[in-house]
């Protein structure tokens, strides 16, 4: 859908009310900070109380005493490991018991990696780790090379870091075992060939927690021939949300305030919100999230007044709620998960109405943002996650479709094509099918220290969102239906949306929150 400059306006006794979905926030396991360690200093002692009544309290002894209660730098992140693959045993179990018997011994399972045994067909669950063969000490990990009869460690693709010397283990608290992808004929156990999809060492990255099944031979390799990611449980069926048909509008990258972005794009936004476009489905609008990169890197401070004056227009002249996420340019911490932009920063946007007893009518969000709305539950983030796990894993390459049906000659037939990156809606899905919002994080992607765990894994607690988006995508809309037919799933699905740049493209996404139909509108001025 393209919305043009209007011709005319339309006369707000004749507008419709608005479409109205409630609204929970759910984004607080993103918020931890340091919850073991709250209370104490890195000696161990009680911390003076810095909030509350004590106003006399100066203002470099409250930063002092913040810094030791949110910043424990004393830790490292294997509890971070630890904690993801505590989150996710359970449920790649789960995938692993889904999976046929092989072998006339059956299956074995293990508990931990340390009581895998050889010639043993066993289960076992743990985190993969990828170790270069380009490192100091990689050449005494590298027993196989993935590519049969080359053994030149070479860089697979130009955009991504994965090498064809990589090798992969499998980890957890009892010690880690090396893994190599096998197929069913080459599996040593396995007395009846089946079909399998081949698996590549380059599928993975570090941080991912799966469980597989194969066999340990004499020199302490397991030939593995079934991979199962974790287990998700299908999203909850929900109703119709109250108030019409409300519809979620996902927008990214405003960049408001850079000067080689026009503004006009973003006033027609603003005037479609307001219904003066002429546009039923303006009044479905139930909402607006922002997914990151709101206000321009060029000129900090005129990017946020830009977007201040932008979102007191969405939410008192259109009257539609606001979320606003931060993104890797806004001025908030810049380790995942980022903390809400400070409400100095937007202060008329963020204007509260005392003694109303309403819910405020923007509010700025962690990243990544996670909220119950019209009983959907909606997860996304800046983006930030989805490039970086293009650069740790590629796609196994299409097979060649010479000759193989009779209409190319061989001689004609095109060369065997390497692995490719994935695309953003695939690395998407990845994040979701491996049950974290961002696996490659902390060996690549930056996290803050977080005591309690690691919050951005989908573990026991945390359900499958409905919608589940990503913003600042260079490669433009896209969008998938992504089907749950385990466990009795039946038709629940789960909508992928990645939201294109604004400032580029002018396009915003509308998502129907009863049927998860997605639409895209696209502003431009008329010339």
């Amino acid at each position: 859908m393209t919305v043009a400059s209007p011709s005319g306006r339309q006369d707000r006794n004749d507008r419709p009310v608005r479409s109205f979905a409630s609204y929970t926030p759910r984004w607080q396991r993103f918020q931890t900070q340091a919850g073991s360690t709250a209370g104490k200093n890195p000696t161990g002692k009680e911390n003076a109380p810095t909030g509350g009544s004590n106003k006399s309290s100066s203002s470099s002894s409250t930063v002092r005493s913040s810094e030791q209660k949110v910043v424990p730098y004393q830790r490292q992140y294997s509890h971070v490991y630890a904690h993801r693959l505590a989150a996710l045993k359970d449920r790649c179990w789960r995938a692993l018991n889904r999976l046929p018997e092989g072998g006339s011994g059956g299956v074995k399972s293990v508990d931990r990696i340390i009581e895998l045994k050889e010639d043993q067909l066993s289960a076992v669950v743990g985190t993969i780790v990828v170790e270069s063969a380009s490192g100091a000490d990689g050449e005494e990990h590298v027993y196989y090379n993935d590519n049969d009869g080359d053994d030149e460690d070479r860089r697979l693709h130009p955009d991504a870091i994965c090498r064809s010397g990589d090798q992969l283990f499998l980890e957890d608290e009892s010690g880690r075992v090396a893994i190599r992808f096998v197929d069913d004929h080459r599996s040593p156990t396995n007395a009846k060939p089946r079909k399998s999809r081949t698996r590549h060492g380059y599928q993975y990255c570090t941080g991912v927690v799966v469980g597989v099944r194969g066999t340990v031979d004499d020199r302490g390799m397991m030939h593995v021939r079934d991979v199962a990611d974790p287990a998700l449980d299908p999203p909850e069926r929900v109703g119709p949300g109250s108030g019409g048909s409300p519809r979620l509008l996902l927008v990214s990258s405003l960049l408001c305030g850079d000067p080689g972005v026009s503004s006009m794009p973003r006033d027609l936004l603003v005037s479609y919100l307001q219904g003066h476009l002429c546009d039923p489905d303006a009044e479905t609008v139930a909402r607006v999230v922002l997914a990151g990169s709101g206000p321009g890197a060029a000129d900090p401070a005129a990017g946020l007044r830009e977007l201040d004056l932008w979102g007191l227009q969405v939410t008192r002249t259109a009257g539609v709620p606001l979320d606003i996420l931060p993104s890797a340019t806004d001025p908030t911490t810049r380790n995942w998960p980022q903390r809400p932009l400070h409400s100095s920063l937007l202060p008329h946007t963020l204007r509260v109405d005392h003694g109303k007893g309403a819910d405020p009518m923007a509010r700025t969000t962690p990243n990544p943002y996670e909220a119950s709305i019209g009983n959907r539950l909606v997860l996304g983030t800046d983006g930030l996650n989805v490039r970086d796990l293009q650069k740790h894993v590629l796609s196994p390459p299409v097979g060649n479709t010479g000759g193989g049906n009779g209409t190319v000659d061989p001689p004609e037939a095109e060369p065997a094509r390497g692995p490719e990156p994935l695309t953003e809606l695939e690395a998407l899905e990845r994040t979701l099918r491996w049950g974290h919002v961002c696996p490659s994080a902390p060996s690549s992607a930056a996290i803050g220290m977080v005591p309690s765990g690691d919050p951005m894994a989908m573990g026991r607690k945390s359900k499958t969102p409905s919608l589940y988006f990503c913003g600042n995508c260079e490669e433009g809309f896209a969008t998938k239906l992504m089907k749950h037919d385990e466990d009795g799933g039946g038709e629940a699905t789960t909508r992928l949306v990645c939201v294109p740049k604004f400032s580029e493209t002018g396009e915003a996404v509308l998502v129907d929150l009863n049927t998860l139909e997605v639409e895209l509108l696209r502003f431009k001025a008329d010339t």
